[in-house]
């Protein structure tokens, strides 16, 4: 008996792979909207207070509140999320350059991509709170931390939006780097912006800010990029 639901099924098992005829991608994606979801239902508002506090900056007396116990959670959570999205983009733009032809190199981008992020931001975070304890005040280094991480989870929101459009719409290489480009580029700018009202005085402020980012930035790369290289 000709059943459709079979049919369907098999015209979809014998089409080549993409990453939205994959169950795999797609739940991982759904994944990632879930703790977005989490982060919008949290009771504290946490997400408002987020894109507020941005707004209004992080010297601001509503936005250096005292978080709770549930919105560290909830902060980790969108962490994890960023991490998830990044690997997302990663697998979109090596399929559109047809660096992915199987499932099995899909995983694998997605497990070591969100694990490498995950391994970067951990590396950075470490080297931040080692030379901003040594140099700086406590209260500029609090809120150095917040504007850190915030920046990072709202760059994750930005991956997880672009996952979904370049999932769905299969985008250009081109397309697909220009904006990855862009979205890194802009994150980093607003980073380099915050640490120079932050931490440094305008005398001299230009060159401290090229040492200090360059130098906190580069390094993760370079201990990433040696670790990869000696397990190939």
């Amino acid at each position: 008996m000709d059943n459709p639901m079979i049919r369907a099924l098999e015209e979809r098992g014998t089409q080549p792979f993409a990453p939205v005829n994959d169950d795999i991608f797609i739940l991982v994606l759904l994944f990632a909207g879930l703790l977005m979801v989490i982060a919008l239902a949290d009771r504290t508002c946490y997400l408002r207070q987020l894109f507020a506090g941005y707004s209004l900056g992080h010297s601001r007396r509503f936005s250096d509140e005292v978080r709770t116990s549930r919105s560290i959670y909830i902060r980790i959570l969108l962490l994890l999320q960023t991490c998830i999205s990044a690997a997302l983009c990663a697998v979109n733009g090596l399929f559109a350059s047809n660096g992915i032809a199987s499932r099995s190199d899909m995983l694998n981008i997605l497990l070591f991509g969100a694990a490498g992020v995950a391994a970067w931001l951990l590396i950075k975070t470490i080297l931040y709170s080692i030379v901003n304890a040594i140099l700086f005040t406590p209260p500029q280094t609090k809120v150095w931390n917040q504007v850190y991480t915030d920046t990072f989870i709202i760059l994750g929101i930005a991956l997880f939006i672009f996952a979904i459009v370049s999932t769905f719409f299969r985008l250009s290489v081109s397309v697909l780097s220009i904006t990855a480009l862009t979205l890194a580029a802009l994150a980093e700018i607003w980073l380099a912006v915050k640490a120079f009202h932050i931490f440094f005085a305008k005398k001299y402020g230009s060159l401290q800010i090229i040492v200090y980012l360059c130098t906190l930035e580069w390094i993760p790369l370079l201990v990433l990029g040696k670790f990869l290289i000696q397990s190939n």
